[in-house]
């Protein structure tokens, strides 16, 4: 394979190896079919840790991007439009199912890892943080940077909790939500509440306060799912006006079928 991978720097560098990825596909340099150097070779080559290319590759693999063939290593997917969609419709199709579960998930977990990287956080990592949220406000027009720096933060707090099992969990779940951040970080104000919410959980980490880290998360990870449901129930209400649309016509083809059969 002819594809070269360059060193990364260690922030953001989940989202950023996912990155390096999709620009060697779209360059032409990956092509489908093309399988991916194993995880300890990126490892290497990128320069960041083996459970980082692994969020990465999960990350790929839930936009349909990548496969992962069990003992057979990886693949660049065929990349027809339909399977890229696959997700977002995913998303928007079983909202009321898989994207509620995806959240409850969330729920259990995060509030008591920010609990816990209240209680250990260091100072360089509330910094890494703080860093973050400044990234994050600047890109807020921006949907898709301001959504990798939303997976940056919560990795961040993961980390700091200093319980890689949980931050491991999380990490999963994080590869599976990356399209419903691509859908709830386009909806009206919704970056602007996340970024808020944000400032709230970092401040509580800050100051070492488990209870009120513990809380503000919840109250963030509410209000994202809320909006990720409205978006749904608008879907649906859309697909089904659309669908009420389409009947009258069928039925206007139909009636001047039953009035030759009366004539």
């Amino acid at each position: 394979m002819t594809a070269q991978f360059s060193r990364l720097a260690r922030t953001s560098a989940s989202s950023d190896a996912a990155r390096v990825i999709k620009d060697l596909i779209i360059s032409g340099r990956l092509r489908p079919g093309d399988r991916l150097p194993a995880e300890r070779d990126l490892s290497e080559m990128l320069g960041i840790s083996r459970p980082t290319v692994r969020e990465s590759i999960h990350a790929l693999v839930a936009m349909n991007i990548l496969e992962t063939r069990h003992g057979n290593g990886t693949y660049v997917r065929s990349l027809l439009t339909g399977e890229l969609l696959q997700p977002l419709q995913f998303v928007l199709s079983m909202a009321k199912g898989a994207l509620r579960e995806l959240f409850e998930a969330r729920l259990v977990l995060e509030p008591a890892i920010a609990a816990f990287a209240a209680e250990r956080a260091t100072d360089e990592q509330i910094a890494q943080m703080r860093h973050c949220i400044g990234l994050s406000h600047d890109t807020i027009q921006s949907p898709d940077e301001f959504a990798e720096h939303d997976v940056e933060l919560h990795r961040l707090i993961s980390e700091a909790s200093g319980n890689q099992f949980l931050a491991s969990q999380l990490a999963s779940l994080h590869a599976l939500g990356v399209d419903s951040r691509a859908v709830t970080v386009r909806l009206p104000n919704v970056a602007e509440s996340a970024l808020k919410g944000h400032g709230l959980i970092v401040d509580a980490i800050a100051a070492h306060k488990p209870t009120a880290a513990r809380r503000a998360m919840e109250v963030h990870l509410e209000a994202v799912a809320a909006a990720a449901a409205a978006a749904a129930d608008a879907a649906s209400v859309q697909k089904t006006a659309r669908s009420r649309t389409r009947s009258p016509g069928r039925g206007s083809v139909q009636t001047p079928s039953r009035s030759r059969s009366q004539a």
